[in-house]
C-alpha cells in the first residue's frame, strides 16, 4: 500500500502563529477530506495544533515546537508521494514549493517557474497573448457599455473580485480584463509526464452582487456540448505551459461557443475533492492509474 503525505496550508500548520480565517477553512477541510478519508492508500496529513482533525488517524500534530517538519525533506522523502497544497496568495504556493523542490524528490509538481508565471495573473496573461490562447484580452469590446473586471494580480480564486465600468490601468497589486457574458467552467486535471487525464468538466456557479463576484456553488462532472473541443483547448495549453505537472485546474469562459482561458491552477483544487462522490475513484487513483472511463454522476457543492 501506498504511503502519502499530505500538506493542506490552512489546516496543516501554514498559520501556526497566525490566526486562522474561518472563511478559508471550509475549502480546505473539503479538500483535505477527499484526500485522507481512504482504505486504498496509508495516508499522513500534517496537521496544526489548533486543528479539530488534530485526533484523526494519520495526523501528524504541527505545533510551534516543531513548525519546521514541514519543511523537514529527510521526514517527507519517507513516503511515496507528498502533495502540497497551497494559496497563491502573497506567493504562499511558490514560496513553499521553491524552498522545499531541490531537496524533495516524491512530489509530481509544476516547475517552479510555471507555478510561478501561473500565479501571477498578470504576466499568466501576457504569455498567453503572445502564445495566441484566447483570454479576456481577445473578447471583442466592439459593443457599448463593455465591463471590465478589477482583481488582485496574485491571489486564490475570486478573492477580491469586482466588476467595474472603467477600463483602468493596471498596477502593482491589482489588474484589469475585460468582462465576458458567458458561463465559467473550469477542467480538472492530473498530467504526467507523457500523458493527461480529465478528471472532470466542471459548471462554476457565479454570484454577483453589489459589483462583487464570487463562487458561489461548483457543479462537478458535467458533460458539456463542447465537451469535444476541449481537448485541442487543452493541448494548445500544455504546449505553452509545458511544465504543468500533477493536478491542475484550468479555468475558463465559454461564450457563443468560444472558450476563453481565465487561469491555471497548478496544483490540486476544490473541484477535485468532489471526484470520488461523482465516479467512485479516489483523487490520487489519477496518480496511480488506477482510473476507467466510468461517466459517474454530477455533484454540486455550496460553497456560499
Amino acid at each position: 500500500m501506498k504511503k502519502i503525505l499530505i500538506f493542506e496550508y490552512i489546516t496543516g500548520g501554514g498559520l501556526i502563529e497566525k490566526k486562522v480565517d474561518n472563511s478559508l477553512l471550509f475549502e480546505a477541510e473539503i479538500i483535505l477530506n477527499s484526500l485522507i478519508e481512504t482504505y486504498n492508500y496509508e495516508v499522513n496529513f500534517f496537521c496544526d495544533y489548533r486543528h479539530r482533525f488534530r485526533n484523526k488517524k494519520g495526523a501528524i500534530v504541527v505545533s510551534k515546537n516543531n513548525s519546521e517538519i514541514i519543511y523537514n525533506s529527510k521526514f517527507i522523502n519517507k513516503y511515496d508521494f507528498y502533495l502540497p497544497i497551497c494559496p497563491e496568495t502573497h506567493m504562499i504556493y511558490y514560496t513553499y514549493v521553491k524552498k522545499i523542490g531541490h531537496s524533495v524528490n516524491n512530489m509530481n509538481l509544476s516547475s517552479t517557474k510555471t507555478i510561478l508565471t501561473t500565479s501571477d495573473k498578470l504576466t499568466f496573461r501576457r504569455i498567453c497573448n503572445k502564445k495566441n490562447i484566447s483570454n479576456p484580452d481577445s473578447f471583442d469590446i466592439s459593443k457599448r457599455n463593455q465591463l471590465y473586471i478589477e482583481k488582485d494580480r496574485i491571489s486564490c480564486g475570486c478573492v477580491n473580485t469586482r466588476i467595474v465600468k472603467d477600463n483602468q490601468i493596471d498596477t502593482k497589486d491589482r489588474i484589469i480584463e475585460k468582462y465576458i457574458p458567458g458561463q465559467s467552467y473550469s477542467i480538472s486535471l492530473h498530467i504526467s509526464d507523457k500523458s493527461y487525464s480529465i478528471m472532470s468538466i466542471n459548471k462554476q456557479i457565479i454570484q454577483k452582487k453589489n459589483n462583487s463576484i464570487k463562487l458561489k456553488a461548483l457543479l462537478v462532472n458535467i458533460y458539456p456540448l463542447f465537451r469535444d473541443y476541449l481537448f485541442k483547448f487543452i493541448d494548445n495549453i500544455l504546449n505553452v505551459f509545458p511544465n504543468l505537472r500533477g493536478f491542475v485546474g484550468l479555468d475558463f469562459i465559454e461564450y457563443k461557443g468560444e472558450l476563453f482561458l481565465i487561469e491555471i491552477n497548478a496544483r490540486y483544487t476544490t473541484s477535485m475533492s468532489l471526484i470520488e462522490r461523482c465516479k467512485k475513484k479516489h483523487p490520487l487513483d489519477y496518480k496511480y492509474n488506477k482510473t476507467n472511463d466510468l461517466v459517474g454522476k454530477s455533484c454540486q457543492l455550496e460553497l456560499i
